[in-house]
């Protein structure tokens, strides 16, 4: 493809400016953007040198070659069929889908359309991510055993878009907008599928019918166990934290990531303790890097559909496992799912 790849955006909340900013470092063409907030629409048109528009329909008509959708979970699904239909490619914010049912009807026309459909887990392209994921690959952990993750949100306060609130338009609280990143994450990083899922979650939120916390405990097929929690804290003033360790039988690897811009890394293995930060990291530029590349190298991207499904059903196992207080085998809950695909591992831009 010589020209620019045309890009319309639908949603132009948080996540639609930073889909916006970062198609623009790569040099695309943003042709149009939708959002139920028309001045929003407007307002991210014009510093994107787009036309904002009314309907998803209208921006699908401009002859678009890739749309990002950054809207209520509940959209997705219905928004990416008509994409598809289109032959239209896909960035789906996570979660992409709320429910299996949904995945799998999306998964299936995708690869009947030979649709680039890609799953919008920015947290596997961060700095850090990147690094450790280079060191498990070569053996510097040796075999992982054990993983701890935290995740302490700020609480749905007046920055909050309302549908976070709702259960019938975000599919859940915080293990669907910010576990579902842990989750996906760990897998990727320990190269292992997850095989039972154990947890807990509680809604202390009155004005709010999703949940505010969830504990969780997975096994994966490679003998490694993980602990995941995930909390709005309701205290003014908090910063979000998300810090995750992993432990090895040759090094343990400790990692802080309070934004972005805030990463810590810190190392302890046969080489001494390794301690490194990064301050400018651009993931969403990364990430879309890896869309926009597959898209010119005709394969599957990393992470695609199947990664997105294996997520968003680890999620709906936690809910499951809540409520029955059981523990949840993952190849019955989910179903068979294609092999995994080779991931191709995106080096930092």
């Amino acid at each position: 493809m010589n020209r620019k790849i045309r890009i319309g955006i639908a949603g132009a909340g948080q996540m639609g400016r930073a889909h916006a900013q970062a198609f623009a470092t790569h040099g695309v063409e943003i042709v149009g953007i939708v959002d139920s907030d028309s001045e929003r629409a407007k307002d991210l048109a014009q510093s994107s040198g787009a036309a904002a528009v009314g309907s998803v329909a209208q921006l699908l008509g401009m002859g678009l070659d890739a749309l990002s959708i950054c809207l209520p979970h509940s959209l997705h699904f219905d928004v990416a069929m008509m994409a598809v239909d289109r032959g239209v490619h896909l960035l789906i914010e996570k979660p992409h889908c709320v429910t299996l049912d949904e995945s799998r009807r999306l998964r299936a026309a995708c690869a009947e359309k030979r649709i680039k459909a890609m799953a919008g887990f920015t947290h596997r392209f961060l700095q850090s991510s990147i690094e450790i994921e280079r060191r498990l690959r070569a053996g510097y952990l040796g075999r992982v055993e054990l993983m701890v993750d935290r995740l302490i949100a700020n609480g749905l306060g007046a920055h909050a878009p309302d549908w976070y609130r709702r259960q019938a338009l975000a599919g859940g609280g915080i293990a669907m907008i910010g576990m579902i990143h842990s989750i996906d994450r760990l897998r990727w990083l320990v190269g292992a599928e997850i095989t039972t899922v154990q947890s807990l979650t509680r809604h202390s939120d009155p004005g709010s019918d999703v949940e505010t916390t969830g504990l969780a405990l997975l096994e994966f097929a490679s003998g490694a166990q993980a602990s995941l929690i995930a909390h709005r804290s309701p205290v003014k003033g908090h910063e979000r934290t998300n810090c995750y360790e992993l432990f090895g039988t040759k090094a343990n690897a400790s990692c802080s990531v309070g934004s972005f811009s805030d990463q810590r890394l810190v190392l302890q293995g046969e080489e001494g303790r390794v301690e490194k930060t990064y301050a400018a990291d651009q993931p969403f530029k990364t990430e879309i890097g890896e869309f926009l590349a597959a898209i010119a190298d005709d394969r599957e991207p990393s992470p695609n559909l199947v990664d997105a499904e294996i997520a968003l059903g680890v999620v709906l196992a936690i809910y499951e496992s809540a409520k029955s207080r059981q523990p949840i085998s993952m190849s019955e809950f989910i179903g068979d799912l294609p092999a995994k695909l080779h991931h191709h591992h995106p080096v930092h831009a």
